[in-house]
């Protein structure tokens, strides 16, 4: 069993702490983005975020207690709000890989910048706790950051990269925004 300090200067989770953090600043000047900035980004980011995340080590916990929390309720809200209006018509999409889907007569419906804002929420909770320098609360977040990606946020990553896909590639509204956007560069 590695050390907690092995794990904590590890190769693999400073590159994770690297994207996490690049991630969590990107989202954290929202405003400053076009749609297609947006995407385009995301579509670089989060895969990126998924491979590293993947080689975070799987281990135990020092400590039983629960991690702080960074993340307000309202910087939660304000960050979902921007993605949303920044997203618009193209914020909601068909969730295929929803348990329950086998037994709904209805489609069952997600939104981009709630997925991406839970993302968030997670990412920088960790990111936060990394920041305090306190070898056993780094260690501890690693494990914990570990064990939602994989029960939860890794999930969300993926879908959320597909609908993010199907906006950049496959998107009629998207494509005539960038060609209006291109025509007025011109100009």
């Amino acid at each position: 069993m590695a050390t907690k300090e092995d794990i904590v200067f590890s190769r693999n989770t400073i590159e994770f702490v690297t994207v996490a953090a690049e991630f969590c600043a990107y989202l954290e000047r929202i405003g400053e983005y076009t749609k297609k900035e947006f995407v385009g980004t995301m579509l670089k980011l989060l895969p990126l975020m998924y491979i590293k995340a993947q080689m975070l080590p799987d281990e135990e916990r020092a400590s039983e207690d629960d991690a702080q929390e960074f993340v307000t309720e309202e910087s939660y809200e304000v960050l979902r709000i921007s993605l949303a209006e920044l997203l618009s018509e193209q914020d909601t999409y068909l969730d295929v890989f929803v348990k329950d889907m086998k037994y709904s007569d209805t489609p069952v419906t997600k939104n981009i910048s709630e997925d991406i804002a839970d993302i968030y929420q997670d990412i920088k909770n960790f990111v936060c706790l990394f920041q305090l320098g306190i070898n056993e609360v780094m260690h501890d977040a690693i494990i914990e950051c570990n064990e939602h990606f994989r029960q939860y946020w890794g999930q969300t990553l993926v879908n959320t990269l597909r609908a993010l896909h199907e906006i950049e590639y496959n998107s009629d509204d998207y494509d005539d925004q960038t060609e209006n956007n291109l025509e007025n560069d011109e100009i």
